[in-house]
């Protein structure tokens, strides 16, 4: 990840997590903020080329997180973060980094869920939407009332971020 990037990427992503923590929801302001700056970026970077990166990264992961979005294990905040970085990073790194945060997420979850205790319970619970899945009723996967199994993705969405400044991806 270029240096340029990483100086406006890791701040939107510490934003991102600072109002998901404090709020609950990713502001569209910042969205926007950050879709508008990696549309600009690519364009200095790559000229006319640089329009079809934008547009190639911020789509990827809507279109590969469209699944993940629509049986509400993801809010929309996430998956427009997610456009915001692909923006960035153009469409083969935007995928490199949703894997990445992917992992992150998947670590962090293992962790919360020791923390609070409830590892068994949520294994049950995900056994049971996945037989009611299989029977051919859709719900979504977390209700409003399931506090117990939400997890603030834009803290994943950042160690992405920053293992892909790394240079680990």
């Amino acid at each position: 990840m270029k240096i340029n990037q990483c100086f406006f990427l890791i701040p939107i992503g510490l934003f991102a997590v600072f109002f998901d923590l404090r709020k609950g929801k990713i502001p569209n302001e910042l969205i926007v903020i950050g879709l508008i700056l990696g549309c600009c970026f690519q364009i200095r970077q790559a000229k006319a080329v640089g329009l079809l990166l934008f547009l190639g990264g911020a789509c990827i992961p809507v279109v590969l997180g469209a699944g993940i979005y629509y049986f509400r294990m993801m809010g929309a905040g996430d998956m427009k973060l997610w456009a915001v970085v692909g923006g960035f990073l153009g469409p083969q790194r935007a995928v490199y980094c949703m894997i990445a945060s992917l992992f992150v997420g998947a670590v962090l979850s293992i962790f919360v869920l020791l923390k609070r205790r409830n590892l068994k319970t949520r294994l049950l619970y995900f056994c049971s939407y996945i037989q009611r899945q299989q029977n051919g009723v859709w719900e979504p996967y977390l209700n409003e009332k399931d506090q117990d199994g939400r997890f603030h993705f834009a803290i994943a969405i950042l160690g992405g971020i920053l293992l892909c400044a790394g240079g680990v991806y």
